[in-house]
């Protein structure tokens, strides 16, 4: 899969999978309000982020 690692919101942070993540990005993205919506297994194989401006991709759109 070639994907873009570029942000598509700030166009300057990389995007980051849950693997990816350090402990202390892993305490923030569980804080965001996505967290709340239903959650992590399918979240963390799934979503990406980015810890400049903490977008999260949730694998469904595609990062150009």
């Amino acid at each position: 899969m070639n994907i873009d690692d570029r942000c598509p919101r700030c166009g300057a942070g990389r995007m980051k999978s849950w693997h990816e993540l350090e402990d202390e990005e892993r305490e923030v993205v569980k804080r965001l309000p996505a967290a709340a919506e239903g959650e992590s297994a399918e979240r963390q194989r799934r979503h990406r982020w980015c810890i400049r401006c903490w977008y999260e991709s949730r694998g469904e759109e595609t990062v150009t």
